[in-house]
């Protein structure tokens, strides 16, 4: 099977899955409510899956250098299938725990199962782009489903967790006939971990970077807006140009990686980022969110494509799997703690901080990733083409 038709297969069954994501995602609030959780049990369910994803993340990678990327892949794809089918048939808020915890089970195993198969795929002068590609898919997947979702569901209740559960099969089916199997390894996992933090500190920080300031902006971006005077309306174009400016910038920022170098990439975008969330705070009017917000949707949806693929560039593909892990388990613990320091430094020293914080943090990155990169791993050389998909 050709190269082509393997990527094609995996773009593809991502964007699917993701589609169910999104068309479910944001009805579990409902479903919970309608069973008698208050906006406190709401959160805490949230919090289980994305808890469950962080402690995953590491076990499942290392199971993916043993056994392979495939299995794991059509594995979580029918685990978290099943586990968002039940949700429309469980009663006991108990239950909702449970369930959520598989999700997030299941959603690890996606994840780091497809950003291994990339990598292990991806020949070098291609993985940024060939990155760059799964996470527009995951985007365009992702905000398909919510207006979907909101039509199913005034249909029949079940009908949108039928559905992602439908997509999930889809997805699976897809991998198992259409994508190749990626070789296993065997090897001593305590020889493998020695070393390998500290090889990958850059782009494993680069995830957690993504992580807090996604989960912050996502959680608290609109309270602010409501508290400097911005009506729905407008709060609604802002967030839509931020999704906007992510998806738009995907490819051409993954095609600059590799043809003038993954380090330098992520240095000038990690740099304008910086800037763009300091000015942040001095705009009154909601027209300049709309400039700023795709700014920031486009510079940090950098983050994640760039530091996976230099990964990829940096660890064997022994220990590709728990490479990859251990950026998903960055990831998860900036998602888990973004919204919660945010909203204290937005509690005691001002609104602007939900900017400020951010400001520093991707300064402190930028000086990390000049003063620590060049001794944890080769810089990337330009290249002179690209081969086509």
């Amino acid at each position: 099977m050709s190269r082509t038709k393997a990527f094609s297969a995996i773009y593809t069954s991502v964007a699917i899955s993701y589609l169910g994501v999104g068309l479910v995602a944001p009805l579990i609030a409902i479903v919970l409510s309608e069973h008698g959780a208050d906006s406190f049990m709401v959160g805490l369910v949230g919090t289980t899956m994305f808890a469950a994803f962080t402690l995953a993340s590491f076990p499942i990678g290392t199971a993916i250098d043993r056994l392979g990327a495939k299995p794991l892949l059509v594995a979580g794809l029918a685990v978290y299938g099943v586990s968002i089918l039940l949700f429309a048939f469980i009663q006991d808020i108990k239950l909702f725990f449970i369930m959520r915890a598989i999700e997030g089970i299941g959603a690890a195993a996606i994840s780091v199962a497809t950003e291994t198969m990339i990598s292990q795929l991806s020949a070098p002068h291609e993985r940024a782009r060939r990155m760059s590609y799964y996470a527009l898919s995951v985007g365009i997947g992702w905000a398909a489903g919510p207006l979907a979702g909101t039509l199913l569901f005034n249909v029949a209740v079940s009908l949108p967790f039928a559905a992602c559960f439908a997509f999930s099969l889809i997805a699976a089916l897809m991998v198992a006939v259409f994508v190749p199997k990626t070789d296993s390894t065997s090897h001593n996992p305590e020889s493998d971990a020695k070393g390998l933090f500290s090889k990958i500190l850059v782009p494993v920080s680069a995830g957690a970077l993504y992580g807090y300031l996604m989960s912050s902006l996502i959680t608290l971006f609109p309270l602010y807006l409501k508290a400097i005077g911005i009506e729905e309306t407008e709060m609604g174009a802002i967030i839509t140009a931020v999704i906007v400016g992510t998806l738009i910038s995907q490819v051409p920022i993954g095609w600059a990686a590799d043809r003038v170098g993954k380090r330098k990439t992520l240095l000038v975008c990690s740099i304008i980022l910086a800037g763009v969330f300091a000015l942040l705070p001095f705009h009154s009017d909601w027209r300049p969110f709309i400039v700023t917000g795709a700014l920031i949707g486009a510079l940090a949806g950098t983050l994640y494509p760039v530091g996976l693929s230099i990964i990829g560039g940096t660890v064997s593909k022994e220990r590709l799997g728990a490479a990859t892990s251990l950026f998903s388990l960055a990831f998860g613990v900036g998602s888990l703690t973004g919204p919660s320091v945010s909203g204290l430094a937005m509690d005691r020293l001002g609104h602007a901080w939900l900017f400020y914080l951010p400001s520093i943090l991707t300064a402190c990155f930028c000086l990390e990733l000049i003063v620590l990169y060049g001794r944890s791993a080769p810089r990337d050389k330009a290249i002179p083409r690209q081969s086509s998909l």
